[in-house]
């Protein structure tokens, strides 16, 4: 699937998510910050950015078809 076929599937899935997961997807995705800069962005641990990224993957792949957007965006 092409990047820009996952724009409006990517952003339905994107608003899917709760705000927390969302906004470190942004952050770490879009905003390409490391764990250690998003957890201080947000003011919670990097444990709890590392464990919100690793749900809001398993829910965009799911709502994408088992594609990874991260890697699609990056990739």
């Amino acid at each position: 699937m092409a990047a820009g076929q996952l724009t409006g599937k990517l952003a339905g899935a994107l608003a899917g998510l709760n705000r927390g997961d969302r906004d470190v997807v942004l952050l770490s995705v879009l905003g390409d910050l490391s764990h250690a800069e998003v957890a201080a962005a947000l003011g919670v641990p990097a444990g709890t950015v590392a464990s919100r990224l690793n749900r809001a993957r398993k829910q965009l792949r799911k709502a994408l078809g088992d594609v990874n957007p991260l890697e699609e965006i990056h990739g």
